[in-house]
């Protein structure tokens, strides 16, 4: 598709000389009725991107990587088998990107959320309440807008197909470092491997509230869901804020995430 810059120079390139027997008014009209098409093309090729990764998200996260085929897909977005290979090439790139659809606009939010809090304590440590929020109310919205997703996403913390490591590594690494580093301001008396496990926990009970918050009675109520958000941002502000359960002398290092490995050489 050509982009406006390249519609810009193309018009400016063409003389009315360059086609015989038509006036500057006829190019013109030329033009616009292909640009015209070309738009209706893209806005069909944008709506059949948007059927298959819902699709995607719905089916992937119910049936995993290994349950799922490009026919099935193709079938379920109703679109033909062409269109889904012609817009992603494999399986594996489609499931990428429909992985990275739901994850990066959440943590990118989630990292706006920090910085405002950060700008408004003009220097001193966010409160634990605060930073706890900025975690976990991005990713609690988008649970309760697309459950899907968080089904989807949900698999692929407990049974991630090999080469989706590497891309969860990769964009939930330094938001989670970020959040770690504001959560060792705020408290400084509590080890930062213990910081590091209580925010899997709070991770962990986020998601499965996720999964199940669209059967829970009242959920479509906004007034709820932000009851429901309140409750579990003082829960895990709480643990957060909490003494080790064991004394310092008698508790090991508890063990930090380990990086993804490698994918495989093709």
């Amino acid at each position: 598709m050509l982009l406006d810059e390249d519609w810009l120079a193309l018009t400016h390139a063409i003389k009315p000389s360059d086609f015989p027997g038509l006036t500057l008014f006829h190019t013109c009209v030329l033009f616009i009725s292909v640009r015209s098409d070309t738009h209706f093309q893209s806005a069909k090729d944008q709506a059949t991107v948007t059927r298959l990764l819902d699709n995607a998200e719905r089916l992937f996260g119910e049936l995993g990587y290994d349950g799922v085929g490009m026919r099935m897909l193709a079938d379920e977005a109703k679109v033909n088998l062409g269109a889904a290979t012609y817009h992603y090439g494999s399986k594996e790139a489609l499931y990428i990107e429909t992985f990275m659809r739901g994850f990066r606009p959440v943590n990118a939010e989630r990292l706006r959320l920090l910085q405002d809090a950060e700008t408004q304590a003009g220097g001193k440590p966010v409160s634990v309440g605060k930073i706890v929020e900025c975690m976990i109310r991005p990713p609690f919205e988008s649970g309760q807008e697309h459950p899907a997703f968080h089904k989807f996403l949900a698999r692929n913390l407990l049974m991630p197909p090999t080469f989706i490591h590497a891309a969860i590594h990769k964009e939930l690494a330094p938001n989670v470092e970020v959040f770690i580093a504001a959560l060792k301001r705020a408290l400084p008396d509590i080890p930062e491997d213990l910081l590091r496990l209580r925010s899997m926990f709070a991770m962990g009970a986020l998601l499965m509230f996720s999964i199940h918050a669209s059967e829970m009675p009242g959920m479509k109520s906004a007034k709820t869901r932000e009851a429901v958000l309140c409750e579990m941002i003082g829960y895990v502000t709480a643990g957060m804020k909490s003494r080790p359960a064991v004394p310092a002398s008698e508790r090991p290092r508890l063990p930090v995430p380990p990086k993804p490995p490698k994918p495989p050489k093709r």
